[in-house]
């Protein structure tokens, strides 16, 4: 008996452990497949897609300085500098498209 409630309570504790082990909440999908994602989906031709690439690898933070975060309005001020710049890349149509997209997007993080 003891030695069923033993292995049960390993067998418990492995399985917990591999389930943690699968949890990928820390790690942040990569910049790069978003943004192919979204030229994609917003249906971007060659030249708007570099522009919006560029504009987007331009809000990112410095990932020079990891432990150096910019300020919340600092990133405000980067976002609205961006949606202006992508405002002018996009049709009104795919602008409207990228808009609709935005609350989506932040479904997905918080998840």
């Amino acid at each position: 008996m003891k030695k069923q409630l033993l292995s049960l309570a390993v067998v418990l504790y492995l399985g917990s452990a591999v389930c943690m082990a699968q949890n990928n909440r820390g790690e942040r999908p990569d910049l790069s497949k978003r943004t192919e994602q979204m030229v994609t989906d917003l249906g971007l031709n060659e030249t708007q897609a570099k522009e919006f690439k560029a504009v987007m690898e331009e809000m990112r933070p410095d990932r020079n300085n990891p432990g150096e975060r910019p300020s919340r309005e600092e990133m405000e001020k980067r976002r609205n500098e961006a949606d202006a710049k992508i405002k002018k890349i996009l049709t009104d149509e795919q602008y409207k498209k990228y808009q609709s997209m935005r609350p989506q997007r932040r479904q997905r993080r918080d998840r």
